[in-house]
């Protein structure tokens, strides 16, 4: 999960408006363009790539029906919510698995840095951020929790198995760290960040090199 920047306009939306329009008639191609450009192809919780994918409503439809057409309300996640069963993570499990939670309580990527509260480690977990006060700490696992982003075992496993080609390099700089100053280091490090620009997974691979920890 990764910071979102949602600053370029999206006017599509603005002929649309709940109570007049119905979702199924909104300009999902349109709406898709505009998503693939704030996330790059990759879900907006987990970082996988999109290839089953759906139009995420942040904000429930049913609890919010005012943010139906809101451009700011919507991301992409992946699963397919138009078949039957879905992928057990992300927006499907948000709205279908979860239980009771307050949308208050989740980090939403284009607002806030998920980077300030999660930790995705080097094993493949991804656990809250350590010395976070009680409600930061609360968002961190309650996100978690909530887009099933640390108990799904196919998602588990790609994290995984994206972090260990780098996992080698990263324990091996960080063992002879202390031969380096600060300037060489830094470049060593900003080097690999330019490596795994774009990447699926990307923050979890960032995790692994700016903190390097396996639990």
């Amino acid at each position: 999960m990764k910071q979102l920047s949602r600053t370029f306009p999206f006017t599509i939306l603005n002929d649309f408006s709940h109570g007049v329009n119905v979702w199924n008639n909104a300009p999902k191609p349109d709406i898709w363009i505009a998503l693939d450009s704030l996330q790059n192809g990759f879900c907006a919780y987990c970082e996988c790539r999109l290839n089953r994918k759906h139009i995420e409503h942040f904000r429930t439809r049913s609890k919010f029906p005012e943010l139906t057409f809101d451009w700011r309300n919507l991301f992409g996640s992946c699963g397919d919510s138009s078949q039957k069963g879905g992928w057990n993570r992300c927006g499907i499990y948000k709205d279908n698995g979860a239980g009771n939670y307050d949308i208050e309580n989740i980090i939403k990527p284009d607002i806030e840095n998920p980077s300030d509260y999660l930790l995705f480690l080097t094993s493949g977990r991804v656990v809250h951020r350590p010395n976070l006060n009680n409600q930061a700490k609360f968002k961190a696992t309650e996100t978690i929790r909530v887009l099933n982003l640390d108990n799904n075992p196919e998602l588990f496993n790609r994290r995984k198995k994206a972090i260990e080609p780098i996992l080698s390099e990263v324990k091996y700089l960080y063992s002879i760290r202390e031969e380096f100053d600060e300037e060489d280091w830094n470049k060593l490090y900003n080097d690999a960040l330019q490596q795994i620009n774009g990447e699926e997974f990307q923050t979890a691979l960032e995790h692994a090199w700016s903190d390097n920890r396996p639990y």
